[in-house]
This record gives structure tokens, C-alpha cells and sequence, in this order.
């Protein structure tokens, strides 16, 4: 399992904050303070940071999620942050293959 850790700029997510109210089960009216964002696998992986066997890369993005109006006007993407994950140890798999001979012993067949 692999985490990834997010690191946001709060000064871009307070203009994203919306509030929400719902019915909880107990019929309490309960309201909420949220950002909705967008987490993106970036194409390509960037190492960021190197010591022994631990690597940081970046390997995610954080955006304001668009509407359908701006995904068709190509309207710039807001990006509020960056995802990275910890890789420990060597991701180099490296085979081993230990050849085994065979012997080979003369066995009298009757045909």
C-alpha cells in the first residue's frame, strides 16, 4: 500500500471554501465548511528528494475541479497543490537466476 501525502496552499483554498447543511439520522440540522478539489496522477514522475534507500517523487497534482463550461472553454487550470510519495528502498527489481544443472545419468531402456 502506498500513501500519498498532499500538500495544499491555504491561501488558494480559502476562496474555495462552500457550505453545505444536511439532516443527520438523529434529524439534527448540521452544516459544513468544505473544499472539493481534484487530486491528478502527473504523467511523468519528478524525484524530488534522495537519501540512502529513500526517494520522495512528486506524483500527483491538486486542482480546482472545473465545470463543463470551463473544460470547453479551455479555461487554465487552478492548481491548489502537489501530492508525493515515499518510495523506500530500491525500485529496481533485479532477477536472480541460479542455473541448476542437470545430471544426466545412462539409464538401460529396453527399446
Amino acid at each position: 500500500m502506498s500513501k500519498i501525502q498532499v500538500t495544499l496552499d491555504a491561501t488558494k483554498l480559502r476562496n474555495l471554501v462552500s457550505k453545505r447543511s444536511y439532516q443527520n439520522k438523529s434529524g439534527e440540522q448540521v452544516e459544513l465548511q468544505e473544499v472539493k478539489f481534484e487530486l491528478v496522477e502527473v504523467k511523468e514522475q519528478k524525484q524530488i528528494y534522495e537519501k540512502d534507500n529513500m526517494r520522495i517523487m512528486k506524483t500527483h497534482f491538486a486542482c480546482v475541479i472545473q465545470t463543463k463550461e470551463e473544460r470547453d472553454a479551455k479555461a487554465d487550470t487552478v492548481y491548489i497543490g502537489e501530492g508525493f510519495t515515499t518510495v523506500w528502498g530500491s525500485d529496481k527489481k533485479e532477477q536472480v537466476h541460479n542455473a541448476t544443472p542437470i545430471i544426466e545419468q545412462e539409464e538401460d531402456m529396453p527399446f
